[in-house]
This record gives C-alpha cells, sequence and structure tokens, in this order.
C-alpha cells in the first residue's frame, strides 16, 4: 500500500468542482473545465469536447470525422455519445435563444452510424424534448433511448424519430448516465435517490434515498447495484428492492463511477484515493493514493486499474494532471506519466491501448498510451474550428 503525502481539498476547492460543471461562456472558459465525453465502439474513439462530436480512428491514428461541420460558437457539447450498430445519439449544452427568447434551446442528435470521412448524416433531430443541458450520455436498448437532463427529467424517446414515449421528473438534475437491465431503468440524481423505473411505461417500481447526491452511474453486476456518492460512501443496492446490502466508505466524495473485475470493485474519491473492496462482501482489499482529485471512473483491463487525475490547486496554466496504471492483486503502480493539464474524463481501452482526452487552455488533446508499460504512441489536438 502507498499513501502519498498532500494537501487536503478545502470547502471552498469542492464547491469550485461542482460549480465549474455549470459554467456555460465562451468556448475558452469552457474548455478549461476539462471534461469532454469520451466513448468508444470498434476502434473509433468519440470525444464530444466543446466545439463538436469528433470520430478518431485509433489504429489509423486518424481523425475521421467532427459534427457539427460549422461551428457554431453558442453550441456545445460535452456528453459522451451513446454508439450502437444503428446510432450514434448524444445532446448539447444548448445554443442560446437570443433576446426574445432567452432560454437555451437544448438538442438530442440521432446520427447514423458509419466510419465516413464526412460526418454522417442526421436521423433526427429533436429541440423540443429537454429544457436544459444534456450532461450525461443516453441509453440506447432496443428501440428505446433514455436520456436524463439537468432539466430533473428522465426521457424515454422512441429511437426511430426520438418522439418522447413518456418521461421521469425528480428532485434534481440527472448528471449520471441511465443504466438498462431486462427492462429496468436505474437512474441517479442530484437529488440524493437511485430510482428504478419501468422502461415500458416510467413506473416507479423503487427509490433508495441516500444521504449525498449522485453524479455518475451506477453500476450493476449478479444482481448488485454499486451506486457512488458524495455522501462519501459507496452503495452496494439490491436491483430488485433497492435495499442497501453494504456500504464501503472513502475519505471524501466519490464523484465518477466504480468498476467491477476479478470479483473487486474499485473506485476513487476527490482526494485522490483509489479503493479495492470485495464485490460481494465491501471489504477493503488495498488503498492506494496520489497526489490530485479523482473525479472519473477507473478502467479495468486484463488485471491492470487505470486512473486519470489533475490538480485542481494553484494557478491555471501550471496545474498538471496523469495517467497510472495499477496492479489490482497488489494495488501497486506500474506506471505513471503526468500530462500537461489535469484529466477528469475516464480513459477508454482500443486493443493494447489506452486513450485518454483533456482540455489545455483553448485545445483539446486526444492521447493514446501502450497499456503494458505507459509508453506515448500518438497524440492528436482535435479540431476547434
Amino acid at each position: 500500500m502507498y499513501i502519498a503525502k498532500r494537501r487536503r481539498l478545502q470547502p471552498i476547492i469542492i464547491l469550485l468542482i461542482a460549480a465549474s460543471v455549470f459554467l456555460v461562456a465562451c468556448g475558452a472558459e469552457v474548455a478549461d473545465q476539462n471534461w469532454p465525453g469520451l466513448a468508444v465502439n470498434d476502434g473509433i474513439v468519440y470525444a464530444a469536447y466543446g466545439p463538436g462530436v469528433a470520430a478518431v480512428d485509433i489504429q489509423e491514428q486518424s481523425l475521421l470525422w467532427r459534427f457539427p461541420d460549422e461551428v457554431n460558437p453558442g453550441l456545445l457539447f460535452f456528453a459522451s455519445p451513446s454508439i450502437n450498430d444503428e446510432r450514434i445519439v448524444f445532446g448539447d449544452y444548448g445554443a442560446p435563444g437570443g433576446m426574445f427568447a432567452p432560454q437555451s434551446t437544448v438538442t438530442i442528435y440521432s446520427l447514423e452510424n458509419g466510419a465516413a470521412v464526412n460526418a454522417p448524416s442526421i436521423l433526427w433531430a429533436r429541440d423540443d424534448v429537454a429544457l436544459d443541458r444534456v450532461v450525461a450520455s443516453a441509453t440506447q436498448a432496443d428501440d428505446q433511448i433514455f436520456v436524463g437532463t439537468a432539466d430533473n427529467r428522465l426521457y424515454a424517446l422512441d429511437a426511430s424519430d426520438g418522439s418522447v414515449q413518456w418521461e421521469f421528473e425528480t428532485a434534481h438534475s440527472i448528471w449520471a448516465q441511465p443504466l438498462y437491465n431486462e427492462g429496468i431503468v436505474f437512474i441517479a440524481s442530484l437529488d440524493n435517490s437511485v430510482y428504478a423505473l419501468s422502461a415500458d411505461n416510467g413506473d416507479l417500481l423503487w427509490q433508495t434515498e441516500l444521504s449525498g447526491s449522485v453524479a455518475s452511474s451506477p453500476v450493476l453486476q449478479d444482481g448488485l447495484l454499486y451506486v457512488p456518492s458524495f455522501d462519501r460512501v459507496l452503495h452496494a443496492l439490491d436491483a430488485e428492492t433497492g435495499q442497501e446490502q453494504w456500504s464501503a466508505d472513502a475519505e471524501n466524495w466519490i464523484w465518477g463511477s466504480p468498476e467491477i473485475g476479478n470479483g473487486t470493485v474499485y473506485y476513487a474519491d476527490i482526494n485522490g484515493n483509489i479503493y479495492a473492496a470485495g464485490a460481494t462482501s465491501g471489504e477493503q482489499r488495498w488503498r492506494y493514493s496520489i497526489d490530485g482529485a479523482i473525479q472519473s471512473k477507473p478502467l479495468y483491463v486484463d488485471g491492470m486499474l487505470f486512473v486519470t487525475a489533475g490538480e485542481i490547486e494553484g494557478d491555471e496554466d501550471e496545474r498538471i494532471g496523469q495517467i497510472l496504471a495499477l496492479d489490482v492483486e497488489a494495488g501497486t503502480e506500474i506506471w505513471r506519466r503526468e500530462t500537461s493539464a489535469p484529466v477528469f474524463t475516464g480513459p477508454v481501452a482500443v486493443d493494447d491501448s489506452v486513450v485518454i482526452v483533456f482540455q489545455q487552455g483553448g485545445a483539446t488533446i486526444l492521447q493514446v498510451y501502450t497499456r503494458e508499460n505507459g509508453a506515448l504512441v500518438w497524440d492528436l489536438t482535435l479540431p476547434a474550428d
């Protein structure tokens, strides 16, 4: 076990982290939030990074396309795209409505999936559904699409045209991606609650109230729903009833979703602590600590755990980030690489590589490392215009 000496996050810093999500001003200011969305499908990485959504072929080391073709300075994208064989679905942060329409117009897009060089065609786009920005990835299940928004609602949309089938209202914003399993949709909200809903009609099956907000999606495995929370606890709930089976403590807020692998659940807090606990018991197996806040989901691949982090204190131009790889059996560090800016988006895996994305000033940088030793293979600055 290794615990590095570091400064504790002061309460004002924690508030600044939360406040940063709400800041939607000019492109440069938003870029400094370091919160691009990242998803992967069939070797293609999709990044929602402010000016647009880009598709990058990792093997070919090339940018395939960026949507939209022309940048709209008032339109921003940060929700991770949801990808299946037919569609790429995502929402935006909203475009300003203008003098006579002060409320932003938020649009949910469905694009035709394909690895074309040019941006894929729009299957449909709905700007008459969400009333506030889309923060999290949508979830696609058969002929339905589930989208949580900052207007305190979960929408179930018809995948063919985006029409609303039903909606469910919570008491606060939904920043977490909905989770679908066998006809049930699980959602978590900043109102401190986790909900289980019927996918057919949105009827409430159960609701469990925690003592802290939930900003990231729960993870389901073997009948247990693992829920991260700002109450400094990872909760394991019975997926059928919502009753808590066990809980595991953390030193501070658990922002990112947990990761499960090899019978173990891995999670991290914003003080830079990484925890490994038994998936069925919650008993802590090891803890590893670093300098920097962790706000993203760890990534488990073949006995290795990859974690991104970053500094949130100090001069903005001097803040750095890092990606590190841990041995999941021993909880020891295998390699670590420093980045030129904080990294608060979780990594994704493509073949023998691990991919990260972060923003530095007005630029968004995608980097590809080898999983085995952390060698930087190549990087790409995504187009800003």
